[in-house]
C-alpha cells in the first residue's frame, strides 16, 4: 500500500484545512456554548459556514457529476482524509455531517432508480441548506440489526404498510445525527412482520414536512452538540409508493454496504480531534514551566504526550488502510469494519485522557479547549457506539 497522497488529494486537503483554520475554528467554542436545543432550528446552527463549505463542494462531494456534484465515485480513503481535516475544526455542525450527508448522496446514487435520482438531486444542489439523514435507531432496538444472530420479530419496530399507491409508516426513531434540520430521510422500516430483519427491512425516501412525520425532542447532547441528533416520529405517514427504495425487504444488504462510509468517514473525523488535542497539548507542555523546566522535560509529561502520537499515528493508519481496503476490494474483511470503528473511538479517548493528565487543573476549566475535546471524545463512546459493541458486531463476519 503506498501511503503517500496523490496531488488532487494534497490539493483538497489543503482546501479544506485552510477553511477550517479560517471559518470554523474561529468561534467554534462559543457556538457550542450557546447551543439551544429548544430555539428555532433556523436559528440554531451557524447556516452560514454550511453555505461556505457548500459553496466549497464539500456538501455536494458525493452526488453524481451530471447532476452538477462532485463526483459520486470520488473513493473512500480520500473522503476519510477531508473527514479528518473537517474534524480538526472542532465545530459538530460542520464535522459530523459529511460522514452523513456523503453516505446518503453516495447510497442515491448507487440504491435509487432513475426518476428517484431526477427528483431529489437537483434539491440538494440547488439548495446550500439542503441536508439530509439517514434514520435506523429506535428506542428499544437499536443495534439489533448487527447482532450475530437474526431472529424473527426483534429488532426494528417501526413498520411501512403498504396501502394502494402509498405506503403507511408508522414507528419511532432516536439519536438521528442530522434529524433536527433534514430535509430529506432516508427512513429503513420493517415490512414484513413475521420474517427476520434481514429479510424483512426496506427503504423509504421522507421529505421534511410529510404529513404524519414530525421532528420530536432534539437532543441535548454531552458533546458534539451542534450536531442535530434528534427523535423523529412517523403517525400514519403517507409516502408515495414510488419512494421505496430498490424493492421490499431488500434493504438490509444496502444498508451493510453504506457502513463502510458512514463508519470510516466519522472515525476520521475523531482523528481529525484527536490531532488537534494533541498538537495544543504539545504546544502548552513545552511552554508550560514547572520545576524550572518545560513540563515536557519531566518523565510522566513527556511519556504521556508521547502516547498521544502513538495512539493518534496508529489509528490513522488502521483507518487508511482500511478505506484502501474498502476502494480496492484488497483482502476487504467487513469485520474490520466495526473493528476500526472500535479501535479508533477507544484512541481518541485515550488521547483525551493523556492530555487531561498533561493540562492538570487547566484542563478542567470551561473557557480553555480541554473540556470540549473531552466531552466531544466520550459522546463517541455512547449508544450504538460504545467501542465493546462495535467488537461484537464483527463477530458476524468473523
Amino acid at each position: 500500500m503506498d501511503l503517500r497522497l496523490t496531488e488532487e488529494q494534497i490539493a483538497m486537503q489543503k482546501m479544506v484545512r485552510n477553511f477550517i483554520e479560517k471559518e470554523v475554528k474561529p468561534g467554534a467554542a462559543e457556538r457550542e456554548r450557546n447551543f439551544d436545543p429548544k430555539l428555532p432550528v433556523e436559528e440554531r446552527y451557524p447556516w452560514h459556514l454550511m453555505k461556505k463549505s457548500s459553496t466549497l463542494g464539500l456538501r455536494t462531494l458525493c452526488v453524481p457529476q451530471r447532476y452538477g456534484g462532485q463526483d459520486e465515485d470520488i473513493d473512500l480513503l480520500t473522503q476519510v482524509i477531508l473527514a479528518e481535516e473537517i474534524g480538526r475544526g472542532g465545530d459538530a455542525f460542520i464535522a459530523t455531517l459529511p460522514a452523513s450527508h456523503w453516505k446518503f448522496c453516495h447510497n442515491l446514487g448507487a440504491f435509487l432508480n432513475e426518476d428517484q435520482q431526477d427528483e431529489f438531486f437537483p434539491q440538494i444542489i440547488q439548495d446550500d441548506t439542503f441536508l439530509t439523514a439517514t434514520a435506523v435507531t429506535e428506542p428499544d432496538s437499536a443495534t439489533d440489526i448487527h447482532l450475530p444472530y437474526d431472529e424473527p420479530g426483534v429488532a426494528m419496530k417501526t413498520f411501512a404498510n403498504r396501502d394502494g399507491d402509498e405506503y403507511v409508516i408508522n414507528g419511532t426513531k432516536c439519536f438521528i445525527t442530522g434529524g433536527a434540520y433534514a430535509k430529506l430521510i432516508l427512513v429503513y422500516a420493517r415490512t414484513d412482520k413475521n420474517k427476520p430483519i434481514s429479510q424483512a427491512m426496506s427503504g423509504f425516501l421522507v421529505p421534511a414536512g410529510t404529513p404524519g412525520f414530525r421532528v420530536g425532542h432534539v437532543d441535548d447532547m454531552l458533546g458534539e452538540r451542534l450536531g442535530g441528533n434528534a427523535e423523529l416520529i412517523f403517525e400514519d405517514c403517507r409516502v408515495p409508493a414510488r419512494y421505496l427504495v430498490g424493492e421490499e425487504n431488500k434493504m438490509f444488504e444496502n444498508r451493510m454496504k453504506g457502513w463502510n462510509i458512514t463508519l470510516l468517514t466519522y472515525r476520521a473525523y475523531g482523528i481529525g480531534q484527536a490531532q488537534a488535542c494533541y498538537e495544543a497539548t504539545l504546544e502548552y507542555a513545552r511552554t508550560r514551566i514547572q520545576g524550572g523546566k518545560p513540563i515536557i522535560e519531566h518523565w510522566n509529561i513527556g511519556t504521556a504526550v508521547a502516547e498521544m502520537r502513538m495512539w493518534i499515528e496508529s489509528s490513522r493508519a488502521l483507518l487508511y488502510k482500511v478505506a484502501w481496503d474498502c476502494d480496492t476490494q484488497h483482502e476487504y474483511d467487513p469485520a474490520m469494519i466495526f473493528l476500526t470503528k472500535a479501535y479508533v473511538d477507544k484512541a481518541h479517548l485515550k488521547v483525551v485522557e493523556n492530555a487531561m493528565e498533561v493540562w492538570a487543573a487547566h484542563g478542567a476549566q470551561r473557557e480553555l479547549p480541554m473540556e470540549k475535546w473531552l466531552r466531544d471524545a466520550w459522546a463517541k463512546q455512547h449508544g450504538g457506539s460504545m467501542p465493546h459493541l462495535n467488537v461484537f458486531k464483527a463477530v458476524k463476519f468473523l
